[in-house]
């Protein structure tokens, strides 16, 4: 029974996150904000909506600090995984070939906020706090405001040097911004709720089949809650939108970050990173390596394929499954 109520409350994340990045998608055209900023910041928040709220429903319903640092790490390991089954539905060369240079400001951020929060964990109670919260919270929460400045600032000199499409027609011209922010409204009220019993679901089943909780936050609730990543993506590509494909998931993984930041606020019995298990090193070390692999792909630009994926690719799946694998043995 607790798988099933897992998998259902997995397959309403699913439909909702879809019908919420797209009324997003629609709020943005309303609002008039490029599609490459919204791809970079507001959808990528979007989607993750369900990494916050299974991160503070972690740390206050379930009481289970590794759950919360396992779905983080492994969603950023996920997401870049998603990334490189995406290039299989492009056709021709590499998806990292098409897209800008600019989006490795994404991935760079993601690796230096990732390495910040890993050292969080190894220096545990050596780092002070304020209350009981730790100074690197504060210090994550900076490093991401200053991300969203730079990479914003840079997409906005990247589109008035390229201005090949001046007046973007308009897609949902038939929609009005009310019925659009009532949709909206409700698809992320539904998301809420799924998500905040996911931790308490996850914690149960780990349990019951001797898993340890990093394991499993890494493995199956990273995977549940990373769906909206997955159908946003899945759409943008069909679209031929890969720039906001692959910026949402950059993006995401900068975001899950400062998710973690934030559970630390609502963890109230001490710093969340002092009281981490070290195995979730562990699964940030695999993210940043994986962050790497897609900033070579991104600076490197092959040409060819290997058969119907990218040489990065096949190095971020490998780096994934391998990831995984020894998490589950240690």
């Amino acid at each position: 029974m607790l798988w099933i109520l897992f998998l259902f409350l997995t397959v309403v994340i699913f439909l909702s996150g879809k019908n919420l990045v797209k009324y997003g998608d629609i709020l943005a055209e309303k609002l008039n904000l490029g599609r490459t900023i919204v791809g970079i910041v507001f959808v990528a928040s979007i989607t993750s909506l369900p990494e916050l709220i299974t991160g503070i429903s972690a740390v206050t319903y379930a009481d289970s600090p590794d759950i919360a640092a396992g779905d983080i790490f492994g969603s950023c390991m996920f997401n870049l995984l998603i990334l490189a089954l995406l290039d299989g539905f492009v056709r021709g060369k590499p998806i990292t070939t098409k897209v800008h240079h600019g989006l490795t400001l994404s991935a760079s951020f993601g690796i230096i906020l990732i390495t910040v929060s890993a050292m969080s964990i190894f220096l545990r109670d050596k780092i002070p706090v304020l209350g009981w919260v730790s100074y690197s919270s504060f210090f994550i929460i900076a490093l991401y405001m200053l991300a969203i400045w730079i990479i914003t600032n840079y997409e906005k000199r990247f589109l008035i040097s390229n201005i090949e499409k001046a007046a973007e027609e308009l897609e949902y011209s038939h929609i009005s911004l009310k019925e659009t922010a009532v949709k909206y409204s409700i698809n992320a009220v539904i998301i809420v709720f799924a998500a905040a019993l996911l931790p308490k679901v996850g914690k149960e089943i780990a349990h019951q089949h001797g898993m340890t909780e990093t394991f499993f936050g890494t493995f199956f609730m990273a995977l549940s809650t990373s769906l909206p990543e997955v159908s946003v993506s899945i759409a943008a590509i069909k679209m031929n939108m890969v720039t906001i494909s692959v910026a949402n998931l950059l993006g995401s993984n900068i975001f899950n970050i400062l998710i973690l930041a934030i559970d630390d606020f609502f963890y109230t019995k001490g710093s969340l990173f002092a009281l981490m298990d070290v195995d979730n090193l562990f699964s940030a070390g695999i993210a940043t390596i994986m962050t790497a692999i897609v900033i070579i792909g991104l600076i490197y630009r092959a040409e060819k394929k290997m058969f119907i994926l990218a040489y990065e690719s096949v190095a971020l799946i490998g780096a994934y499954l391998l990831g995984v694998i020894i998490l589950y043995v240690l």
